[in-house]
């Protein structure tokens, strides 16, 4: 499951300046946003290179043609957005890289601001910048993220006014990876994005994954990028609801991450919340018409056992924190979207007063 071969030595790589990588699938009509701002700081970085996961829209010709200081590698075929990273950390001649998706517009201050983080914390091999909605500047969409106990992941200072934004760097247990850095040389060798995960949680994964090995990962409050409208076709900020395929990707690759990252007593000591948590997303599966997308995620998993097994003793003969500095509790990080009805929204709350309740017992266990 883990991606090997075709990455530079470490006495190949440079310091110094960073390699910018942006991540792209059918981006044509947001890329006019977002590389002329990459381009207006191509001064800053070691390269650009724009990561294109088989575009059929003429994106990648558009970033050719229009935008000089960027190169374009073709991946040929749509690899997922870890896929692509892990195309980026293959392909980069640097130690330091800085992901961003196709919809992100950089400012001079989150890039200066994330490098100055990475240099005051030697123990960081990650760090998010603050991210801004581009249509409301004066809000915060997200500022970093943990890890809760049932396995999602939670968005910090979410929907906050920008102006009473916390600016003190800050370590985090996960990482939303719309726009971060990595310092190659801090990594524990050979993790790589799960390219299984395609879509939904790989970000996740990756942040928990490097933080279970020993590295730190930082949130940079004053490394602030402005967000687009998400990826097109799956963004919930552009459908307004949840479509099927992202359904599909939020149920299977949340057990995925489970049963790779949690060890086996944080797992049973879990167990009956998971449980019944996993009986909930079963009865709003039903009531929204979503049976089929969790069943196929239920098969997926059982058909990957033996894959998700020895990925799992992988990763847990080589953890160094243990699941109680990571896990976080708090209210069950839903999407409102999730619960429309005055029924759902009631039902949700009595699954926040049982989750923390529980949260509270076993957390002195784990």
């Amino acid at each position: 499951m883990s991606v090997t071969g075709g990455v530079p030595t470490p006495g190949s790589l440079t310091r110094g300046k960073p390699t910018l990588c942006i991540i792209n699938f059918n981006g044509r009509n947001i890329l006019p946003v977002s590389l002329p701002a990459a381009c207006a700081l191509a001064d800053r970085f070691a390269a650009i290179l724009l990561l294109d996961n088989g575009s059929q829209d003429g994106s990648a010709e558009l970033a050719e043609t229009d935008y000089a200081p960027l190169t374009v590698v073709r991946l040929g075929q749509n690899l997922g957005a870890g896929g692509a990273r892990n195309a980026g950390l293959r392909q980069s001649t640097t130690d330091l890289i800085l992901f961003i998706d196709n919809d992100v517009a950089l400012t001079a201050g989150c890039v200066d601001n994330l490098l100055a983080a990475m240099a005051e914390r030697p123990q960081a091999a990650l760090a998010a910048a603050a991210v801004i909605y581009a249509h409301q500047r004066d809000t915060v969409q997200y500022d970093g993220a943990e890890c809760h106990f049932l396995g999602l992941q939670m968005l910090l200072d979410e929907d906050k006014p920008l102006a009473t934004l916390d600016t003190a760097v800050r370590p985090v247990g996960s990482i939303v990876t719309c726009c971060f850095m990595v310092d190659r040389s801090r990594l524990p060798a050979g993790e790589f994005f799960d390219e299984s995960f395609f879509y939904m949680f790989e970000d996740h994964d990756y942040g928990v994954r490097v933080r279970l090995l020993g590295p730190e990962v930082l949130s940079v409050p004053a490394a602030q990028c402005f967000h687009g409208k998400g990826t097109e076709g799956l963004s919930i900020r552009q459908l307004g609801t949840y479509s099927s395929r992202r359904v599909y990707y939020i149920v299977r690759n949340r057990w995925l991450f489970l049963l790779k990252n949690f060890s086996l007593r944080t797992l049973v000591l879990l167990a009956p919340l998971l449980l019944i948590y996993d009986l909930a997303q079963l009865l709003i599966s039903l009531k929204k018409g979503w049976l089929r997308e969790w069943a196929a995620a239920l098969r997926w998993v059982l058909g990957h056992l033996p894959s998700i097994v020895r990925e799992r003793r992988r990763i847990q003969a080589r953890r160094r924190t243990p699941d109680r500095e990571i896990l976080k509790g708090g209210r069950i990080p839903f999407r409102a979207e999730l619960t429309t009805s005055r029924f759902e929204r009631f039902a949700r709350a009595c699954l926040d007063t049982l989750a923390s309740t529980y949260w509270k017992c076993v957390r002195p266990l784990i």
